[in-house]
Order: C-alpha cells, then sequence, then structure tokens
C-alpha cells in the first residue's frame, strides 16, 4: 500500500536489465488503474446480457474462490478466460476500450529515473494489457522513449502470473533471467512468477519508489 517502504525481495548478483510492470508501477492513478478493469466487466456484462453489478460479483467471486483453492489471486485476463473470453478478445477488448491518454500526463520524475536507470541496465515494460496500450501508457508518461521494448498479453497469449512472460521478457532482452529483476506492485503477479524462473524481484507501493530505484539497484 502507499505508504509502505519498497520490499527488495532478491537481486542478482549482477544486474544487466530490469523488467518494469506499468499499471499501478508507473503511475499512481487509480482512476485509470480502476476504470481499465471497469470497462472490461462492463463489456463482460453485456455479452452476458446481465447487469453489470451482477457481472462483477460473479468476477469477484470467481477470483476470490481461485485465491483460496491456489493460494494465487488471478488477473482479470485470466478470469476471463474462466468466463468463457479467450485472450485473443481479451486483447481485442482492451484495444477498443482502455485509453491512457485521458488519464496519464508526463512524468517528469519518472522520466528522470528512467533516463538515469537506462545507462546503467536494459529496460523493458511487461503488462497485462497488449502491446500497443502499453506503449500508448508510456507515452502518456512521457517514457516510451526511454523504455526498449513492451512484452504484453498479445506476445505470450497468456496473462500473468504465467511465467511464459517473463520467459519471454527475458529472451527479448538476450539475457538470463538471473540476470533481471522484476520490479512491479503486485506480489502474485509481478514478483512470485519472476522468482520461479530465477529473476530478481523488487515490490514497489507507489511510482514514488521506482524514482528511488536509481539508489537501491546496484
Amino acid at each position: 500500500m502507499v505508504g509502505c517502504p519498497m520490499q527488495v525481495v532478491a537481486l542478482p548478483d549482477k544486474v544487466s536489465g530490469v523488467v518494469f510492470d506499468i499499471d499501478g508501477t508507473l503511475y499512481d492513478s487509480p482512476e485509470y488503474a480502476g476504470g481499465q478493469i471497469s470497462v472490461l466487466v462492463e463489456r463482460l456484462a453485456q455479452t452476458r446480457g446481465e447487469p453489470v453489478d451482477e457481472t462483477w460479483r460473479a468476477v469477484e467471486a470467481w477470483r476470490d474462490e481461485h485465491q483460496a483453492n491456489h493460494g494465487v489471486r488471478q488477473s482479470i485476463g485470466n478470469t476471463f478466460v474462466a468466463f468463457g473470453i479467450p485472450i485473443e478478445e481479451s486483447v481485442r477488448w482492451r484495444e477498443e476500450l482502455i485509453h491512457p491518454e485521458h488519464f496519464l500526463e508526463p512524468d517528469t520524475e519518472l522520466r528522470r529515473a528512467m533516463a538515469t536507470l537506462g545507462t546503467r541496465y536494459r529496460l523493458l515494460a511487461l503488462t497485462n494489457n497488449p502491446v500497443s496500450v502499453g506503449r500508448r501508457t508510456l507515452s502518456a508518461l512521457g517514457v516510451d522513449d526511454l523504455i526498449g521494448d513492451v512484452v504484453g498479453l498479445d506476445t505470450t497469449w497468456k496473462s500473468k502470473p504465467d511465467t511464459a512472460p517473463f520467459l519471454a521478457a527475458a529472451e527479448r532482452l538476450g539475457m538470463d533471467p538471473a540476470e533481471l529483476v522484476s520490479v512491479g506492485d503486485r506480489y502474485d503477479v509481478d514478483i512470485a512468477p519472476a522468482r520461479v524462473i530465477g529473476m530478481g524481484a523488487i515490490l514497489v507501493h507507489s511510482v514514488r519508489d521506482v524514482y528511488e530505484l536509481v539508489h537501491v539497484l546496484p
């Protein structure tokens, strides 16, 4: 939560690259972060032909049950698969419905931090949104040119916390996972799967923690 210190879960002896989650990590905008989910649930409700509040209850009940049974809270994309919406359809919905430029603006402190980190490491963004939405979000924040690549939902057609996107990130960077650090705001989604494949990991609670990474990473 905001106000808690970042948690350095693990750091490799040698850090060559940093893999950033985007939503909830590179910006603090509950309106945008929550609005993304809202528009997707509204579209799911339309597809199911039921009231939005009924769909919300069903979605949250499924996620709660999954977490109770498996110890992991699933992403919205993976939850929608359980409701009969394949990842490919989720990608189309997200590209149509999500508009970061309506909510975000350039962040000079974030740009300064990314520019400094970019002189020391290769930088990549890893998002559960499609690559195009990830790029538009980075552009709205004013850092798109500082992050070399984006791995999105339409890269592996797997949603975090699946490990496939993290493996794809390592492949794109041409590095062993043991040389990389995953930075994100959700332990189950951004940190735990990264650790499974041997990445280092840092759990952040706001973009202000990202500003401080220049002092935390070796």
